[in-house]
């Protein structure tokens, strides 16, 4: 497991960063999730989190079996 996911999500829903930083640590985290850079994150994806990947049904709000950006980043919010 990448731990440099789990200290950016951690510190992302800490609220440690400001505006600006915590919409790009979103997006590279995003993007380093992403593996296929399809621009979603499908459930094995979103494995390398365990945060995530514990709550995966309930940040997949359109239950389509991906997580899309919006979605992400409504969860880190």
């Amino acid at each position: 497991m990448n731990k440099r996911i789990l200290v950016i999500s951690s510190l992302l829903t800490l609220g440690f960063f400001g505006a600006n930083a915590h919409a790009m640590d979103v997006h590279a985290t995003f993007n380093e999730l992403d593996k296929d850079s399809n621009g979603t994150l499908s459930e094995a994806e979103a494995g390398e989190d365990a945060v995530l990947h514990e709550n995966f049904s309930q940040i997949d709000t359109n239950q389509d079996g991906q997580l899309s950006l919006d979605e992400f980043k409504k969860f880190i919010q």
